[in-house]
């Protein structure tokens, strides 16, 4: 099967009438806990056709073998920017989503159209299916101001998860959201950027509704001045259920971040205050360096607010680290360290260790080391590599 793929790739893109092909071939190996096995593959195939850029990218992981097979395309329809990416899921056989971006400068308005549908469920699960929608995007400027709207027929502008759970369990996510019941009014955003107070203070609005009602309202505030070149942004949003603070202070060589996730707390109409799950921090050294705390008094809730599933049992804090360098061949190396904590234990209650790195081996060739341990578990070990051409 797998052989039969990758002809059809190559006859795929080979619609580019003999020019050069382009790509990208990638393999990880499990080598612990044994047996040894491959884990993951990838092969990635693009192509010219006229002014068009097409190609196709196939995925197989472990013994579940070719669980992802995406199709591209991009290029100019008269004025209009267009892209179009289809996934099938071969193990079903079955279509499971369509995506099209199409973009248009029109009298200085910047339009964008974003078009969705999914398949019916199956072995591939997800929400809602079959279904399809589209968001709409206009941007201006107006006296000054940056001003935008966003509006969802039948669909919304936010992370859509297919996932397929075989022996493991693997997502695909794409950036439009297809509601059941067809193209009818969903939501409507409206924003504001670079608002002017005073003393170079700007405002950022945002503001969205449903056919329901109120939905999330946002306010930052940027660059107010403390001293000695020391300045932050401040934002607030509100949403039905949840309220987030952030505060990004900026400082010369330093950039940092930090983030408290809650909610407003009510005895009826009376205002009690504010409920706190938990707080991030992450400072920015440089490009690829950094450091990022996150805490979670209520681990639930943080994971419902940032919509992962960040911690395993009674972990409810992480550390991650990360740090990079020029390379071979022009290249950089670059490693990532990720701690997690529970309450109690050893080593200040240590539970995870995880280790991400990748070295550039030869021009096209790079290495990857991925690290697992658990305390008083197993250790995890693969070793990849990512070739292009």
């Amino acid at each position: 099967m797998a052989r039969r793929l990758i002809v059809a790739l190559i006859l795929f893109s080979g619609l580019a009438f003999g020019q050069a092909l382009s790509g990208r071939w990638s393999a990880k190996v499990s080598l612990l806990p044994p047996p040894v096995a491959l884990s993951s593959m990838e092969l990635a195939l693009r192509g010219k056709l006229l002014d068009w850029t097409v190609g196709g990218t196939a995925e197989f992981f472990g013994t579940d073998g070719w669980v992802w097979q995406t199709v591209t395309a991009e290029g100019p329809i008269g004025p209009v920017r267009a892209a179009w990416t289809v996934l099938f899921g071969p193990l079903a056989p079955s279509f499971l989503y369509a995506y099209g971006r199409y973009g248009l400068l029109l009298s200085g308005v910047d339009l964008t159209l974003h078009t969705a549908l999914v398949g019916p469920n199956g072995p591939y699960t997800f929400t809602g299916g079959p279904s399809g929608g589209a968001v709409l995007e206009a941007q201006t400027a107006l006296n000054g101001l940056k001003v935008s709207l966003e509006l969802g027929i039948g669909a919304r502008k936010q992370d859509f998860a297919i996932v397929y759970a075989g022996v493991g369990t693997y997502q695909k996510v794409f950036p439009i959201d297809p509601f059941p019941g067809g193209l009818t009014f969903h939501y409507l955003k409206l924003g504001a950027e670079a608002v002017p107070l005073c003393c170079g203070v700007s405002l950022d609005l945002g503001f969205a509704f449903t056919k329901a009602g109120f939905d999330s309202l946002t306010a930052t505030v940027k660059s107010v001045p403390i001293c000695c070149g020391i300045s932050f942004d401040a934002e607030v949003k509100f949403t039905p259920t949840a309220k987030a603070v952030s505060l990004k202070p900026k400082w010369a060589g330093i950039e940092g971040c930090f983030t408290v996730y809650g909610d407003a707390k009510f005895v009826g109409s009376s205002w009690q205050g504010i409920e706190v799950y938990g707080f991030k921090i992450r400072c920015a050294l440089a490009d690829c360096t950094y450091a990022e705390l996150l805490t979670a008094l209520n681990v639930n809730k943080v994971e419902e607010i940032l919509e992962q599933d960040i911690f395993q049992g009674a972990e409810f804090e992480y550390l991650k680290l990360g740090f990079c360098g020029a390379g071979c061949c022009g290249g950089k190396w670059s490693l990532g360290v990720s701690l997690y904590f529970r309450p109690t234990g050893a080593l200040f209650g240590l539970s995870r260790v995880l280790l991400d790195a990748r070295i550039p081996l030869l021009t096209g060739l790079t290495a990857d080391l991925g690290l697992s341990a658990v305390v008083g578990g197993p250790a995890g070990l693969t070793l990849g590599w990512t070739f292009t051409f």
